[in-house]
């Protein structure tokens, strides 16, 4: 693509240093016409429904669909192809220079494939969320910051790698807007894809509910019966059945979590909560309904479903009416 200059127009208006630098050997519009073969691998940018009478109407971008800017002027396509190229598509198309310097980067070991999932794990019955921590972890994890500050030292984090994670400010151009949405994903769990998986960072745990259990067909024999007490903002209280282990899958990631079981109606399946996004080293973002996470290979990245935690958020509501 011959340019990268900033124009009167939608796309990013970033510093020039950080706008990905790479060359193909075909024209910008060819390698849009070849991105509109790969349905949904590509994110495309919306078409700005007001016009600014400073757009040059004169120039088109095949990219936005619009008016205002060419698309080789296109900063937004940039960032979409750089982001095909880290993925592994459109590499045919770098020059041999280009090529040679990603051929250099490649991991040491190869990607494991995605498990196929025996089943789909889909709504179960609305009603209000449960999330909080336990009084006796809370009570420990005090105390263990009570001893810190007394003989904290600097130390490195385990596994931490050199991946930078990055949010675009118009990322969230291809949401319905404004929203104040959650963010609800879906994910492998002990090879079933389940749905509405809510993202919750203000839960110290993570909550799997009975019902999605069974739609997974995992007898209740694999809970480990040691209940404990949730706590929810409002001091409610919920009585787990115990805790169980499945494993996560997330685009690449493949980790063995520890669930509280909770036998209550919810609008989700499975809250995640601050241990998996610990320990995912993962950063989600409510407003760019995205959560990103550095592995072996890349900085990946799982889009949340908006419409459906719209969904959830009526069901929740329905349930019962609320008191103030």
């Amino acid at each position: 693509m011959p340019s990268t200059r900033s124009n009167e127009c939608p796309p990013i208006q970033g510093d020039p240093a950080q706008i990905p630098k790479y060359t193909l050997n075909i024209e910008p519009i060819e390698c849009i016409a070849i991105m509109k073969t790969m349905g949904n691998t590509v994110k495309w940018s919306r078409k700005n429904k007001n016009l600014d009478p400073k757009w040059d109407i004169t120039k088109y971008c095949e990219f936005y669909g619009d008016h205002g800017h060419s698309t080789p002027d296109c900063i937004a396509l940039r960032f979409e192809v750089a982001n095909l190229l880290k993925k592994g598509h459109l590499q045919d198309l770098l020059v041999d220079k280009g090529k040679n310097t990603l051929s250099q980067c490649k991991p040491r070991r190869d990607e494991p494939r995605e498990p196929t999932p025996e089943r789909v794990t889909n709504v179960i019955i609305g009603s209000s969320e449960v999330s909080g921590i336990t009084y006796s972890a809370a009570r420990r994890h005090a105390r263990v910051v009570v001893n810190l500050e007394t003989s904290l030292s600097p130390t490195s984090p385990i596994g931490a790698s050199n991946l930078i994670l990055t949010f675009i400010d118009n990322e969230d151009s291809i949401l319905i807007n404004p929203h104040h949405d959650t963010l609800v994903i879906s994910l492998l769990i002990a090879n079933y894809r389940s749905k509405r998986i809510l993202i919750d960072n203000g839960s110290s745990t993570n909550v799997i509910f009975l019902n999605a259990l069974k739609e997974m067909n995992i007898d209740e024999s694999h809970i480990h019966r040691r209940s404990t007490v949730l706590v929810g903002f409002s001091g409610e209280q919920k009585f787990t059945l115990g805790d169980i282990t499945l494993p996560v899958y997330a685009s690449g990631v493949n980790l063995h979590i520890n669930f509280v079981v909770l036998d209550s109606p919810s609008a989700y399946n499975v809250i995640l909560g601050r241990p998996w996004i610990h320990e995912m080293r993962a950063v989600p973002s409510t407003f760019h309904q995205v959560i990103k996470f550095p592995t072996t290979w890349d900085v990946r990245e799982i889009r949340g479903e908006q419409a459906t935690s719209r969904d959830c958020y009526r069901n929740t509501l329905r349930a019962k009416p609320s008191t103030l």
